[in-house]
Formats: structure tokens, C-alpha cells, sequence
């Protein structure tokens, strides 16, 4: 931005009285940073969810940006930019090498998710996806740095040793993991907990009740609910998937899900009814001990049979065919209370579910009679449960009739992400960005000129010496000129200058006009600004900024309006933006209207700006005085005239 163009510009924002950085305050728009590592694109095999609600929130009229991996994306995409229905994606590597371990990989997106957030332009609010902790960095150091509002979105959390009793006490690693965790949680400004279990391990973290809002995933039934026919095409490509009951897993193969209990419940299964088959749809790194438990129980296409995982888009079609699916969680797992995305897919669907575990909203779908709760411990007992449940059909009617209910209230992804999207606003606007990253830069304004301050006086010392005794020799003592000047709040304060004029007075005791004492040195002091230098200690003893309104006459006071006024909320500094916009060139009315425009728009990069062109006024002398006067016209005679005064 340059000054001496935007001179009128200048002027026409103060006299609107729209600070700059206000305007941001009334945007119709917020630009949402989204950090996700696993972001997964409708034609990817995953979990959605941040596609579906980055997407409703573009269809809202917001800029959303998503900083991911390509973990989860399909081959067409790789390493960098990209633009999908209306969402910018900035992708980083994200798949493991043959030697990277999981800590590795993470560790590698963290710096690269890093870098690639923190230079992202002016977001309003960022959200952290934080259900792999390598997002946990990412999100908090793009919130410092870009001075925009943190929201951590908590799909699942691990509490290490200390909600799981059956691993005795918290050992060191645990102390250390979780107080990082406490951290990263306890310093974002809120966290959207996707069940209560997770809010619970939130409060635990001593994270403040009213920063925690629970909103579940949802439900996109507009995808999933088609017609009994849909899954001819697969049919064909798998027709073991015909005869009777379908009983289907999809989902990840890990340590969390414990999909070995579903290949246990399949051989129980065998037993009672042959033609009840079992689908397990996924990948993950459990997946070929999973099949090799599978057949060595004897059940590998018997009347269990694994499938590569199917995008997002295609799983409606498996779940056409599906008599009921299963959700699945690892009761070893007690310490990570976490959300179960699957179990919103078949809501959609309209199928009924069966579980495994519990948590407040398989609650919901217990108490609404939308599925069948089985016994985690007890395999013959949930085997027997299972088989009645899927060759009853009145009840599966009931169950899936109920499991659509809820996907399409409760559970509805619009509404859901409405909520959300609500959330972000409120959030946002309650401590807007552009005010935060003022904040931030005020904070180091003070460190920036005492720094600078210092570093000049003891760089200018032997410049110091030197105009002393110039002064003493051609103007006598005082060396420095002292006068009361009001400062911040309008509190006085002793400003010191290198003295410019003689205390030569009239035969009546009176000082002579300033013309008549301002002496050649003086006026080459002033036209060369030096003689403000010993305002350096003003500003060491925090009196006076380096910029800001020039501190001017406690006489002025008593005649300055409600806006003018507002000039001595900052410290006075030793330039401003009406020195170098015209100096004593303007008149009283288009300094002040400067004045109190940076008093609204103050930085410490405007700082950086006014110093940079200062040097350039320093040096061509432009505006030392007004025209035909040494100095400025007093402002107080000035307004006593217009207010009638004779005496002046």
C-alpha cells in the first residue's frame, strides 16, 4: 500500500468511520481451512464425511480449503492442487513406504500439512480433523501463525492407560502422550465431539464444558437409500452373494474394529444355519490375519468371503443386498471412545444394524428399536441372537422402517451440517480473525520499539556527542528542549528534543515569535527530523511509540471533538501517518482524520509501511512547515477564533 497515492483514500475511509479491518466483521462468506488426513473423495474407499460437509458448506457460499493427504484418495490424484465440487484441496504425500512405520508417515504429513496451512491466505476459522494425531500440529500451529480461530473436529480419542483399567496405571509414555493431547485440546477455541463418550474424555483433558458441542456424523440417505435392485451389478461379479440372509461388515481391518469377533460370530453362525452368509467388505492392516483366522476356522468362502473395498458411491449397491450390517468395536479398546461412521451408512440405507458395544447413540438405536445389541464376550450367546434376528421377518421390517426414521431426523446430514456450519460462524465472528492477527501484531509492537529503540541510540550515540556540543557551543544550555505533551489516555508526559531556537526574548520579557528565534542549525535539525531523536528515550521508557499521532500541546485538549479524541488511544509516536501524508502541508482537520483512521487500522506491518517511507520524507525534507510559517499554526488560536474568541 502506498501512502502518498492512497492519500485520499485514506481520508475517505476515516470520514465513513469503517475501519478497514472492520469490514471483515460483515462478510457474507467465511474462508473454512479444513486439515484432514484422510480426506476421501465420493469415488474413494472411506469415510466421506469431510467431503459431504466441506461440500455443504461451498453450497452455503463459504471458500473452503482442505489441506489432506492422498492416503485415502483414489490413484487420479496425486501431490498438489486440486478443485472438486467447488473445494480447493491441497494434497501431500500421504502412503506409507515399504520402511516408513506409522509414526513415520504421520510425522510426515504433520510437516507437510504444516507448511502446506500456514501459508493458506486469510482463512476465518480452521478446523482440525483430529482423528489421526499427526493433525494435531498442523491445525494449532496454522492458528498461530494465520491468527484464525481453532474448532478440532474429535472423531475418536485415545486416552492412554487411563479409561482402560486393565492395563494398571499410566506408564510414563501415557503421562507424557496425554499432556500433549491436554495441550493441543485445551488450546483450541472449541471442539465439535462427534458422540459423548468423546466429550466425556474431552472434559477429562480439562477442556471447558461450554467449548465442547456434540454433533454426531450423518446420514446421506439421498445416496444410500435405492431400490432392492440396485446390487444386480455386483451380483455378477459376485454371485456367492445370493441364497439367504447377508449379514455385512464394511469397513476398516484393524486393531480398533476387532473384526475377528465378526469371523468368530460367522463360524457360530455355520452352525445353526448354514445359509446365513457374512461379507466383509475393507482393507487395513489387519486384513490378512483376518483371513487367515478365517480359514483356519473353516468358514473362508463357506459362508464368509472378503471383497476389496468399493468406493464411497458403490456401496449402496453391496448394501441393497445386505440383510443387516454390523458395526464393530474392539472392547480392548475401551480407552478410545470414538464415533462409528459405518453404522450411519446403514441408518441411510434403511437397514437394520447390529453391534457389538454401545455408546450414546447405539442407545438411540436400541431405544428405537432400529437393531440388535449383541454380547461382545459371550459368542455362542450373540451367534443364537443373530440368526433368530435375521430370519425374523417382521422384526427386520420393524427395525429397518426405524433405522430409516432416524437417518432421515435425527441423523440428517443437511441438518447436521447446518449445525455445524453454525458453529464455525458463531466462532468466528465471536473473535474474528482480522482482530486476532491485530492483536497478535499489537502485542508486538511494544517489544518491536523498544528493540529498535535501543539498537538506534546506541548505534547514534557518537551522533549524539556530537550535536551536543554543537548545540552548547551555537545556542548555549539547555542542550534538550522539554515540554509536558499528553500521551496514552491523554496522560502527560515529558517529551524531549534537541533544542532548535534561542530563548531570545523583547524588552517586556517576552519570547520572541519562533521566526525570530529558530536559529540555521535548528532549522536544518528540523527540516532533517534530528532534532526528534531524543524521543528514542521516550520511547525506551514507553512513554511514545515509534509510530502513532504525534504527541502534540496539553493546550489542544479542551478543543478536540468526540473522533478526534480517540487520537490518544494509542501511545504517540515519533512518526505517523499524517508525517508521511504531507507533514504540516495538511491542515489540523486532515491530520486528525489521518490520526484516528490509523488508530483503526494500526499494525505492526502499517508500522513497518509509515517507518520505511519516513526515511524517504527524512531525507527530501518535504512538509517540515506550512506554508509561509516555520512551524504548524497553533490549532487551540485556530479554534478559538472559530468559536468567537477576541483575545486571540
Amino acid at each position: 500500500m502506498r501512502y502518498t497515492a492512497d492519500y485520499k483514500f485514506f481520508l475517505k475511509q476515516a470520514r465513513r468511520g469503517i475501519p478497514r479491518l472492520a469490514l471483515g466483521l460483515y462478510k457474507t462468506y467465511m474462508h473454512i481451512l479444513y486439515i484432514t488426513q484422510f480426506f476421501c473423495p465420493p469415488d474413494g474407499a472411506g469415510n466421506t464425511r469431510s467431503y459431504e460437509v466441506a461440500r455443504r458448506w461451498v453450497l452455503a457460499g463459504h471458500k473452503v480449503t482442505v489441506v489432506t493427504s492422498s492416503a485415502r484418495m483414489p490413484e487420479t490424484y496425486g501431490v498438489g492442487q486440486y478443485r472438486l465440487d467447488g473445494i480447493d484441496l491441497s494434497v501431500v504425500r500421504g502412503t506409507r513406504g515399504p520402511r516408513d512405520s506409522c509414526f513415520r508417515s504421520g510425522l510426515r504429513f504433520s510437516i507437510a500439512a504444516m507448511w502446506r496451512a500456514a501459508r493458506v491466505d486469510g482463512p476465518d476459522v480452521i478446523v482440525a480433523e483430529t482423528s489421526s494425531s499427526s493433525v494435531m500440529a498442523p491445525g494449532l500451529i496454522a492458528s498461530k501463525v494465520t491468527a484464525a480461530p481453532l474448532v478440532l473436529e474429535v472423531r475418536d480419542i485415545q486416552i492412554d492407560g487411563e479409561l482402560n483399567k486393565e492395563y494398571g496405571r499410566p506408564t510414563i509414555s501415557d503421562r507424557i502422550s496425554n499432556s500433549l493431547k491436554r495441550l493441543v485440546y485445551r488450546s483450541g477455541d472449541h471442539c465439535l465431539a462427534l458422540g459423548s463418550g468423546i466429550k466425556d474424555a474431552l472434559l477429562s483433558f480439562g477442556v471447558l464444558e461450554d467449548a465442547i458441542t456434540i454433533s454426531p456424523d450423518g446420514c446421506d440417505s439421498s445416496l444410500f437409500r435405492v431400490p432392492a435392485d440396485h446390487g444386480a451389478t455386483l451380483l455378477e461379479a459376485h454371485p456367492y452373494l445370493r441364497g439367504g440372509p447377508l449379514v455385512v461388515y464394511g469397513g476398516a481391518m484393524d486393531a480398533a474394529h476387532g473384526v475377528s469377533y465378526f469371523v468368530h460370530i460367522a463360524a457360530a453362525v455355520r452352525s445353526i444355519d448354514p445359509s446365513i452368509r457374512f461379507v466383509i467388505c475393507g482393507s487395513g492392516p489387519a486384513r490378512e490375519d483376518i483371513r487367515t483366522d478365517a480359514l483356519h476356522i473353516g468358514v473362508l468362502e463357506q459362508n464368509l468371503w472378503l471383497i476389496p473395498p468399493l468406493p464411497k458411491h458403490r456401496m449402496p449397491e453391496l448394501l441393497s443386498l445386505a440383510t443387516v450390517l454390523m458395526s464393530l468395536f474392539d472392547r480392548g479398546q475401551a480407552g478410545r471412545p470414538r464415533s462409528f461412521s459405518k453404522m450411519f451408512d446403514a441408518l441411510a440405507a434403511g437397514k437394520p444394524l447390529v453391534l457389538n458395544h454401545g455408546g450414546a447413540h447405539v442407545d438411540l438405536v436400541e431405544s428405537r428399536g432400529a437393531g440388535l445389541i449383541l454380547s461382545p464376550g459371550d459368542i455362542e450367546t450373540a451367534a443364537r441372537d443373530l440368526a433368530d434376528f435375521v430370519r425374523d421377518d417382521e422384526a427386520l421390517h420393524r427395525a429397518g422402517e426405524q433405522a430409516a426414521a432416524l437417518a432421515d431426523g435425527r441423523f440428517n446430514r443437511d441438518k447436521l451440517a447446518g449445525e455445524y456450519r453454525a458453529l464455525l460462524e458463531a466462532v468466528a465472528q465471536a473473535d474474528p480473525a482480522p482482530q486476532r492477527r491485530r492483536r497478535r501484531s499489537l502485542a508486538l509492537k511494544r517489544t518491536f520499539d523498544f528493540v529498535v529503540a535501543a539498537a538506534v541510540l546506541v548505534l547514534l550515540s557518537p551522533v549524539f556527542l556530537i550535536l551536543a556540543f554543537i548545540i552548547l557551543i551555537k545556542m548555549g544550555w539547555p542542550i534538550l528542549f522539554s515540554q509536558v505533551r499528553p500521551g496514552l489516555g491523554g496522560k502527560p508526559f515529558r517529551l524531549s528534543k534537541f533544542r532548535t531556537m534561542k530563548n531570545t526574548e523583547d524588552g517586556a520579557g517576552n519570547l520572541l515569535s519562533d521566526g525570530e528565534r529558530i536559529t540555521a542549525l535548528g532549522r536544518f535539525l528540523r527540516r532533517t527530523s534530528v532534532d526528534e531523536l531524543p524521543e528514542l528515550f521516550n520511547v525506551l521508557k514507553g512513554d511514545m511509540s515509534l509510530v502513532g499521532p504525534r504527541p502534540l500541546l496539553m493546550e489542544y485538549l479542551p478543543y478536540y471533538d468526540t473522533d478526534q479524541e480517540r487520537r490518544h488511544t494509542v501511545r504517540p509516536g515519533m512518526t505517523g501517518l499524517a508525517q508521511v501524508n504531507g507533514r504540516n502541508d495538511l491542515t489540523w482537520e486532515e491530520k486528525f482524520e489521518l490520526d484516528v483512521w490509523y488508530v483503526d487500522n494500526r499494525s505492526l506491518w502499517l508500522d513497518l509501511k509509515i517507518l520505511c517511507r519516513t526515511v524517504w520524507i527524512v531525507f527530501t525534507g518535504q512538509g517540515v512547515s506550512a506554508p509561509g510559517h516555520d512551524s504548524m499554526p497553533r490549532f487551540d488560536e485556530i479554534m478559538a477564533r472559530t468559536q468567537g474568541a477576541e483575545d486571540v
